[in-house]
């Protein structure tokens, strides 16, 4: 039986609590380590969700002048997808980069041709902890922002951002339990349950276990979580939510084999491993703590206040396939250059894999930061004329810890002789001696202040025109010292952000929109990067990095429940950070862009039919890549990691009440690997190469409460790669892979 949770009126006392909450949470320091689970849902029966979570959005996406994608929790279920990269992978203009050897190991994004990995949000507050977000069983969506968007999340969203949304406590009671059993060892389990305690108060508590091996290999991945929260409806109008998640993930690391020129080594096996299994690990901790408070002060006031305490805790043991792969013909593949334009070099061990590079190498990693963004939403104006503002602001201090060093060494410190491999079947053990040596001269810490006002307006001029104008002012203080506390860079920075668009409605159901928008980042970003002041090579002195977006597109809600929607668009950066011709100083010379057209329909064609489809062209150029008076090699090159054409759709159909069938397809085209340089200027960049991916789905409910589930991923187990490093190594994409899924709710 639906419970329904009953408010009463004690306006004031909330705000005062919400404005209060903050402060408490910065005075209280560290929080003591909870346990977490991971959450199967109880699910929004749609595609097609009609409003952001944004408190700083005043339309629904039918009428906000960007394109926007909501990756709905229904979507994640019916195609299994766990990870933030496998939800990403849905939605056109994205790739993914390489894990690098000694620089980190994480969730390395690629958005519309420029970098996104710190763009990443958490219920609106930036989240830029380098680390694999490897489940999603405590987010209700995955929302993607295209088009530059400092204005709303803060410094460095050039080509976009991504947002996840923390599950809360519902207004009824629901009990939901997945199992799923597949190949490659599958195995998951997963608890979404919600109950209404009394008229004021819900509790809901999501839970995950899982583990597997990478479809196609032989990594393993092991996590679980717990994640529970609980609202109380304090006032009539008034909502707080408190929660919290604990996750941990044991596994291995994922670097695949040896890629040069656009493509894998031939003769080499997708599935070797050229790391040592019996040292390289990666363990990731999350305790998030999550508050948040919604309050209707009065019928056109509303108040909005989320504050977040996290601390990520990163432990990695890599072995990067890094060194000189000599096939068994006595050739090594190499880059191609003006002097070599076969992409081979004579070597010497035939059939061997002479290693180099970061082997045995640990980089431990922690990521504080305590954040709250607060703001009001007012309505006002006149019959013809009807206004929202959004007024607010907030801050985030965060904290970064760095250690690393190498195990691959002799008691008397020298480093331990490392034997080749066969290159065609690598004994990947090491089994051998270790002793950890840090390496201080890559340790160190770094923080990071910002504090931010912002302010947004809406206006609606009738029932036709709309204006959508914003400000945002960025204040940040880095910090980075060495492992002796000795500061290596530092640098303040003043950050002006604004956007500004006009949307047309013809119609009530369609919105014909431009707009434009900017960007900035500055050299110390996050609290991981830093900056050097030395006279041969000053990095902090230099100004912020700029970009503008341009878009303009169409939306049509074809029916209530499905929205079309098309935008061509052009992201530039303007003022990027290259050396000067001094080659010491750096200056702000560096120009690029990248153009594209984006297509989407999601939603319900019919009651029975379901669709979610994007496409997407896009190709960039660099303007310049060196200051004036240099040589500039890579000028007129295209950018890269910037796939042409690439698109995604999932389609379901109901064929009675107790069966469903579903199928999807994913296209990934050439994208440019390489840039020209003094070295290679006579040769082309190199591509990698495109492919499409089959997957699909059968559902059968037995009743209300039962239903089974299978899921086909890769059906034609298509051969693939991703996360490429040219002239390095690159992931191979996931083999075929079967899931079946017993879903039970009571």
């Amino acid at each position: 039986m639906k419970k329904t949770i009953k408010k009463r009126s004690y306006t004031a006392q909330t705000v005062a609590l919400a404005i209060t909450l903050p402060n408490l949470a910065f005075a209280a320091g560290n929080i003591t380590d909870l346990p977490t689970i991971e959450s199967s849902s109880h699910t929004d029966n749609s595609y097609y969700k009609k409003n952001s979570s944004s408190d700083k959005r005043a339309q629904s996406i039918l009428n906000t002048p960007r394109t926007t994608q909501v990756i709905t929790e229904k979507t994640l279920k019916e195609q299994n997808l766990l990870s933030l990269q496998d939800a990403l992978s849905t939605t056109p203009g994205i790739s993914f980069g390489a894990g690098e050897g000694g620089g980190g190991y994480g969730d390395k994004i690629t958005l519309r041709g420029y970098d996104a990995t710190s763009n990443i949000t958490a219920d609106g507050l930036r989240d830029t902890a380098l680390t694999t977000r490897s489940d999603l069983f405590n987010y209700e969506a995955v929302e993607v922002t295209k088009g530059a968007n400092s204005v709303e999340n803060g410094a460095g969203q050039v080509s976009g951002g991504i947002n996840l949304v923390t599950k809360s406590p519902k207004d009824h009671d629901f009990n939901n339990l997945s199992v799923g059993l597949g190949t490659d060892d599958y195995t998951r389990i997963t608890g979404d349950f919600n109950k209404v305690i009394n008229d004021d108060v819900a509790f809901r508590l999501n839970v995950m276990g899982h583990k597997n091996t990478y479809p196609g290999r032989d990594e393993e991945l092991k996590r679980w979580g717990i994640a529970p929260s609980i609202s109380f409806g304090i006032g009539e109008n008034t909502k707080a939510t408190l929660s919290y998640v604990h996750q941990e993930d044991n596994n291995d690391p994922q670097y695949g084999v040896p890629y040069y020129n656009g493509h894998a080594v031939p003769g080499i096996s997708n599935k070797n491993n050229y790391g040592y299994t019996d040292l390289d690990n990666i363990r990731i901790t999350n305790n998030t703590g999550l508050l948040k408070v919604k309050s209707e002060i009065t019928d056109n006031i509303k108040f909005n206040s989320v504050t977040r305490l996290s601390d990520i805790h990163q432990i990695s043991t890599i072995s990067a396939p890094q060194g000189t792969f000599c096939l068994a013909n006595g050739m090594a593949p190499t880059a191609y250059t003006n002097a070599n334009t076969t992409g081979y070099v004579k070597c010497t061990a035939s059939g061997q894999y002479i290693v180099s590079g970061p082997r045995g190498f640990k980089r431990d990693t922690e990521t504080k930061q305590l954040a709250n963004d607060s703001n009001f939403k007012i309505n006002f104006g006149s019959e013809h004329i009807r206004n929202t503002l959004i007024i607010g602001g907030g801050f985030s201090q965060e904290d970064y810890t760095l250690k690393s060093g190498s195990y691959l060494n002799n008691a008397n410190g020298s480093t331990s002789t490392r034997p080749n491999m066969d290159i065609y079947n690598p004994n990947h053990v090491w089994n051998n001696t270790t002793n950890y040596i840090q390496a201080d001269s890559r340790s160190g810490s770094g923080s990071l202040d910002t504090y931010y006002g912002y302010i947004f307006n809406n206006t609606k001029f009738g029932s036709h025109w709309l204006l959508d104008l914003g400000a945002r002012y960025d204040r940040t203080d880095g910090v980075y010292r060495d492992i002796n506390g000795a500061v290596t860079g530092s640098q303040n920075a003043n950050l002006f952000s604004y956007n500004g668009a006009i949307t047309f409605k013809p119609t009530h159901s369609t919105s014909l929109y431009i707009s434009y928008a900017n960007s900035q980042k500055p050299t110390i970003g996050i609290a991981s990067e830093t900056c050097t002041s030395s006279a041969a090579n000053n990095t902090c002195n230099v100004k912020p990095e700029s970009a503008v977006t341009y878009e303009i597109g169409a939306k049509w809600e074809v029916n209530p429940n499905l929205l079309l929607t098309i935008a061509g668009f052009r992201n530039e950066r303007n003022k990027v950070r290259i050396q000067g011709a001094d080659g010491f100083n750096y200056v702000l010379d560096g120009k690029n862009y990248v153009n594209g057209v984006e297509a989407g329909l999601v939603g319900n064609i019919t009651p029975n039919w379901d669709i979610t489809a994007s496409m997407a062209w896009m190709k960039g150029k660099f303007n310049q890549t060196a200051a004036n008076g240099v040589q500039d090699f890579s000028k007129g090159d295209y950018v890269t990691q910037v796939p042409e054409y690439s698109g995604s759709v999932w389609t379901t159909y109901k064929l009675n009440s107790q069966w469903q069938v579903g199928y999807g397809a994913t296209y990934q085209g050439k994208m440019y690997l390489s840039t020209h340089t003094s070295a290679n200027n006579q040769t082309a960049q190199v591509k990698s190469e495109d492919y499409l991916l089959h997957n699909a789905s059968i559902t059968y409910a037995m009743n209300k409460s039962l239903n089974f589930q299978l899921i086909g991923r890769n059906l034609a187990n298509k051969v693939y790669y991703t996360h490429i490093r040219n002239n390095g190594w690159a992931m191979p994409g996931e083999g075929r892979q079967a899931v079946f899924n017993i879903n039970y709710n009571f």
